[in-house]
């Protein structure tokens, strides 16, 4: 693992992300980008001079970014860190995804929530957008992450026959922190099957990683994520890794699992695209 991009707006969970990806590049040596981005809905690098100075505050708060944000990330980090911070003005979640494109890091870690966050909120557009849309894995978290916790992963699947190379995606952090990974499929009502039908998918599933330690587990619930917050919880789990489709050119994209499952745990959640 090369570089972990981390969005960050100075809010706690950015703050937990950031301290999740030290955990991360701790072990892995990997470079931290931590991209900041001073927002505003205007196409600030093509204005004139004129229009600028009367959007001063945009200007100014970038200009204060510039000159304290790397004395406060190292507040928050060891000094030695492996650390580029990265001060952009635009849309938050397009200039997050055009970093993402230029840097293409390993990994992007998110707090679920950004600033203006109020309790009982759904997750933030911002954080929807860079699921939908990035093309590397997502980690969005609540809580930091510590190494402990990366020590026994959930791998949330129906294990069909790709389900395998998008575990390929995880695999790197699951051999950086030697986890046991803990495979589960949720049995709900709505889409019921025999166990035996699963496990011998999850058997097909396992070959080719020889040398990761797995544990089976068909788990029924009536829904889905509250099936995985209830497993997770059983089995003191706080990281799970979900499969996630492509949906970046779908208009009619529906809130998932991956997004319902942030909202309503403190789990912290891995997106990979199938």
């Amino acid at each position: 693992m090369k570089s972990i991009l981390v969005p960050f707006d100075f809010s706690p969970y950015a703050v937990a992300a950031l301290k999740t990806a030290y955990k991360i590049s701790k072990k892995s040596g990997a470079e931290i980008l931590c991209v900041t981005i001073i927002p505003t809905l205007l196409d600030w690098n093509f204005l004139s001079d004129q229009l600028k100075a009367k959007n001063a505050q945009v200007q100014e708060e970038y200009d204060e970014a510039v000159e304290f944000l790397p004395t406060y990330l190292f507040s928050i980090l060891p000094t030695k860190t492996p650390l580029k911070s990265i001060i952009q003005i635009g849309v938050p979640s397009e200039s997050i995804l055009n970093v993402a494109n230029e840097y293409s890091p390993d990994l992007i870690v998110i707090g679920a929530y950004g600033k203006g966050y109020q309790d009982g909120d759904f997750i933030g557009s911002n954080l929807q957008k860079v699921i939908r849309n990035a093309h590397c894995p997502i980690l969005a978290v609540k809580e930091a992450l510590d190494g402990n916790h990366f020590r026994k992963l959930a791998f949330a699947s129906n294990f069909s026959v790709n389900s395998s190379d998008s575990f390929k995606l995880v695999k790197p952090l699951v051999k950086l922190f030697r986890a046991s990974v803990h495979l589960v499929h949720i049995n709900t009502p709505a889409h019921f099957e025999n166990s035996s039908e699963t496990l011998d998918r999850m058997g097909f599933f396992m070959k080719g990683h020889e040398e990761v330690t797995f544990h089976l587990h068909v788990f029924n619930h009536r829904e889905t994520e509250k099936g995985l917050i209830e497993f997770s919880e059983l089995n003191q789990i706080k990281w799970v890794a979900l499969e996630s489709g492509h949906h970046e050119k779908n208009p009619g994209y529906q809130i998932g699992t991956t997004e319902t499952l942030i909202f309503q745990s403190d789990l912290g959640v891995l997106s990979v695209k199938r």
